[in-house]
């Protein structure tokens, strides 16, 4: 995971890049030593490319241009249907696609940054947040889903609420103003593992997980959220977003048609799961800007809660 440094180092390079070593250190005012140490991080994430010229270390921010989304990443969720549409039609114009699945929205859209992946279906929150984070080296370009989220409570028991990290979970506790601590889990199985099992009071969790907490018997009330999942994309196919977003159109159009048979077996769930909680989700055929917009406000508060600083600053 990313912390407050490595921003600052990912940013400066983002924004002056290429820059050597001794550059970076100028610009940031710290040792080189410790520059060197957070670079070296950075490029084992994929997000900096390090090249020795004479001896001197250049810093090189982004991933190599890639000429076809070879891979698109979605998180495990019953909210994806037109990827079935989506993936065939970017196939017949690109070649060979592969879908890759998440648990985690952090870990995905850190992978879309380094150029792991070259599409991803993530929730706006986090893409906007990494979007700024690395000077634009992902975008936003196409529609996706809203709705499916809901705040799940057991029997009383545990203290405090788990979502998962910068995410629309973490939007509906922030809106709905759950109770602290607040635990983060990768995965919405585990945050509803940890509701059944008392150590959290509530969690926040998507579809089908909000659907397998009702048969657990767990308390389920929806979280009203004006937007959930976009389509972000890596800079390195900024000739094609014009293209791949028509062809995000054509597929959301077909959402309600798709085989949910394929579909589940692709994310890995149960067939009846994942055709009972669909109906959860409206399909977006593009970004609303205005929405996102209106909103900004409430994903500060998600990126940078007031509780972190206690967390990040150590005395």
């Amino acid at each position: 995971m990313l912390d407050e440094v490595d921003s600052e180092v990912l940013l400066a390079a983002s924004n002056y890049g290429p820059l050597t070593l001794s550059e970076l250190s100028r610009l940031l005012g710290w040792s080189k030593s410790m520059v060197l140490k957070r670079v070296r991080r950075l490029a084992e994430l994929g997000l900096v490319t390090l090249k020795e010229e004479g001896g001197v270390t250049i810093i090189v921010p982004g991933s190599p241009r890639a000429r076809a989304p070879g891979i698109v990443g979605i998180m495990r969720a019953s909210e994806y249907p037109y990827i079935m549409p989506l993936v065939k039609l970017l196939a017949e114009r690109y070649g060979s696609i592969k879908v890759k699945v998440y648990d985690d929205a952090v870990q995905e859209v850190m992978d879309l940054v380094a150029g792991k992946i070259q599409l991803a279906m993530a929730p706006a929150v986090t893409l906007l947040s990494f979007s700024r984070l690395t000077n634009g080296m992902i975008h936003i370009i196409g529609g996706g889903s809203k709705g499916g989220a809901s705040i799940i409570s057991g029997r009383g028991e545990g203290e405090g609420h788990a979502t998962s990290r910068m995410s629309s979970m973490e939007l509906c506790a922030e809106t709905y103003g759950l109770e602290p601590p607040r635990v983060y889990e990768r995965g919405g199985m585990n945050i509803v593992n940890d509701v059944s099992s008392g150590r959290v009071k509530e969690g926040v969790v998507w579809e089908p997980y909000a659907s397998i907490a009702k048969r657990m018997g767990l308390r389920v009330e929806l979280c009203d959220l004006e937007t959930c999942c976009l389509l972000g994309a890596s800079s390195s196919l900024s000739d094609e977003y014009e293209r791949i977003s028509k062809l995000m159109e054509s597929a959301v159009s077909e959402a309600r048609r798709v085989d949910l048979q394929a579909y589940a077996n692709l994310i890995g769930m149960p067939y009846e799961l994942v055709e009972e909680s669909v109906r959860s989700y409206d399909f977006l055929e593009r970004p609303d800007k205005g929405l996102l917009k209106r909103i900004a406000s409430q994903m500060r508060s998600v990126v940078l809660p007031t509780w972190s600083i206690d967390e990040a600053v150590r005395d």
